[in-house]
Order: C-alpha cells, then structure tokens, then sequence
C-alpha cells in the first residue's frame, strides 16, 4: 500500500486558492499537479505526503455520499467505501494504484463486486478490472 493520505473532497462553495494558503500557513508544502486542475499535492516534515482532489464528476460526489465514519482521536471522519477506493484507482491506473487493488483483493474483504463492475464499465474500463481481477482470483485473492 502507499504510504501517503488521498482525500477527496467535494467542491461546494471551494475557495482552493484560500484552502492552499491556509495549509501553507500551517507548514505543508502545496502545489498543484496541473496549474489548472483540482488535483493538489501535499507535503509536511512531520505528517508526510497527502493529495486533496477536488470532487469534478457525479461519480466523485456519489462516492463521498457513500462514505461511512470511522473514529479518529473520537472525530468521525468520513472514509470511502472499499468498492470506491477500488473504482478511484482503475480510473487513475497507475502502475502504484493496481498493485493497491490487487493488495485489497489479496484481503479477501467483502466488497459490491457489481458496483465496481458498473464503474468500470462506465469509465471504459472492464478489461483493466477484469485483468486485475483475474490475477488476484489466481493468486488466491
């Protein structure tokens, strides 16, 4: 798995240009993967590496209302369903973000197969699910 903090947030009422300035003022390093895009990195001496993107599709903002809370220091704080971390990595598919699915199926954690299967198709990507699919089922995932 990586070792960096993907947040996904949604972009009712976003000021990023403030929300940069104010994670700026509080010691991380920011820039933008693309000068023009919601995509930005993160980087802190002591909390490590994080990326915030910016909920763009419909798809983004039904995975943020599906999230459920799990408790930090007894602060709920919303996290994505399996199925959408899943979905969120097909749809980048990087060579990191293949090897995390295949080391979520390797957990044998249930999960809607359909779901991810129906995003998939949506984002054009069964072959990229069903290859990776195929290899964890092998390996015994």
């Amino acid at each position: 798995m990586t070792e960096d903090v993907d947040v996904l947030i949604d972009d009712v009422g976003l000021d990023l240009g403030a929300l940069e300035q104010t994670l700026r003022g509080r010691g991380w390093a920011v820039s933008r993967a693309d000068p023009l895009g919601e995509l930005v990195r993160l980087r802190h001496p002591t909390f490590g590496i994080a990326d915030i993107l910016v909920a763009g599709t419909d798809y983004q903002r039904e995975s943020i209302a599906r999230s459920h809370a799990e408790q930090l220091d007894g602060k709920p704080i919303p996290v994505l369903r399996v199925e959408d971390v899943i979905v969120h990595k097909l749809i980048a598919g990087r060579a990191q973000d293949l090897a995390d699915i295949e080391a979520i199926l390797a957990t044998r954690q249930a999960f809607d197969r359909g779901y991810v299967e129906r995003w998939a198709q949506f984002w054009e990507l069964e072959d990229r699910w069903r290859q990776i699919s195929a290899a964890a089922l092998s390996a015994g995932g």
